[in-house]
């Protein structure tokens, strides 16, 4: 059975990078700790209502009295920014509304501009033991013109100081396509996060979004519009950099270091965000937070003030629910699956979905088959090298 994990959106930024387009707010110290005696509560809020619902609708077990769930995931805006402290009573709340599985993984978004040795130790005691941090790049002028608030230097010493603490499953964030990025460029940026030794790394392209500063940087021709077919070649680079080094490219922009001796293989894969890619459920908690149990999606109120108001008033703060047909859940299972690199088993989605894929898309494969974007492996469609460069073109055809 696939146990549900909790993502905790901590939106606090000291400023919004050019790129971003996530749900974010500006940093103050009183505000976040209203914050987080909020996120707390909703925990609480959701371990109860949980438990009262029949264990099929959770999507999981129910385990002396609470729902099991194995792992925890601090994202954001910057988790790293505001108290350890803070974090730790949130855990502490996940543990008493939840029965977290002994071996959780538990994860926590670093950016180097605001980490601080000194809320290593409250992390590690709270039980943090995954850390992701967002580098985007190792050369400083990029850094700068992404608006991020840490130099290369930051991010070296923040890799330094989670090994000094013990970390043993660290995660490093980059960035390839940017404007004005060379080839050579994203080969340093490459070779630099390699030579920290990782133990995964989300490797994205570019995507410039509506309503970003970069958005209408480019729109103002103040940047170039990124090189689509340098992008590509930075993509290939990637693949073929890290196979090199030891690594699993097990989903299109995730690569997981493939342990010679110790854990088996996979076992740095994020385990977490694997729950999204395998219809696993997981319960979002904090402002615009999603949720997922298999039936339905929802999403929490965006504004952080409103948040905290409605949970200090009903507990919850759900502003938008969605309840899936069958045919939404076939197809979210078929474009997520395909993200991963052992592809769907279209024998195993039948039987689960009640759809034929090959049947229902047959002039959809037959096409990306003879573009060289999907290929077969006895029963499993999968994505070639390609086609997980050109994916958002195969999953159009299945949304």
């Amino acid at each position: 059975m696939k146990l549900p994990g909790l993502y905790i959106h901590i939106p606090f930024c000291e400023r919004k990078c050019t790129y971003c387009n996530f749900n974010t707010t500006d940093f103050f110290e009183d505000l976040a700790q209203r914050y987080c005696r909020a996120v707390a509560r909703e925990v609480s809020h959701w371990g109860r209502k949980l438990v009262a619902q029949p264990a099929s609708s959770f999507g999981g077990l129910i385990e002396q009295g609470r729902p099991t769930i194995d792992t925890i995931y601090f994202g954001g805006g910057t988790p790293s920014i505001v108290e350890g402290a803070n974090l730790a009573a949130i855990i502490d709340a996940c543990r008493e509304a939840f029965d977290v599985a002994q071996e959780a993984e538990v994860t926590i978004e670093i950016n180097p501009g605001t980490f601080s040795p000194l809320k290593l130790k409250v992390w590690r005691d709270a039980g943090i033991n995954r850390a992701s941090v967002g580098v985007q790049s190792f050369i400083d002028a990029e850094l700068v013109a992404l608006s991020r608030t840490h130099t290369a230097d930051d991010a070296r010493r923040t890799v330094g100081a989670l090994r000094e603490a013990g970390f043993d499953n660290i995660s490093l964030d980059l960035i390839a396509g940017l404007p004005d990025q060379s080839k050579k460029d994203w080969e340093f940026n490459l070779g630099e996060a390699l030579r920290l030794g990782p133990e995964h790394l989300s490797l994205y392209l570019l995507e410039v979004k509506e309503g970003t500063r970069l958005f209408g940087q480019i729109n103002r021709g103040l940047r170039p519009h990124p090189d689509d077919d340098l992008a590509a070649e930075m993509y290939t680079m990637m693949c073929e950099a890290t196979a090199a080094a030891g690594f699993e490219h097990y989903e299109i922009s995730n690569f997981a270091r493939v342990a010679k001796s110790g854990p088996a293989a996979g076992d740095f894969r994020s385990k977490h965000n694997m729950k999204y890619w395998t219809g696993a459920a997981f319960y979002g908690l904090g402002c615009g937070a999603h949720s997922y149990d298999g039936r339905a999606r929802w999403v929490n109120v965006m504004k952080t003030e409103s948040y905290i108001d409605a949970v200090e008033t009903t507990g919850e703060a759900v502003a938008e629910r969605h309840e899936l047909t069958d045919q939404d859940r076939a197809a979210e299972a078929l474009f997520m699956g395909l993200r991963l690199s052992e592809g769907v088993d279209v024998t195993e989605f039948r039987s689960e979905y009640g759809v034929d894929v090959i049947e229902r898309y047959r002039a959809d494969i037959d096409r990306f088959q003879d573009a060289g974007l999907i290929e077969f492996s006895r029963d499993r469609m999968k994505l070639t090298g390609a086609g997980r460069l050109l994916s958002n073109e195969v999953f159009a055809a299945f949304v």
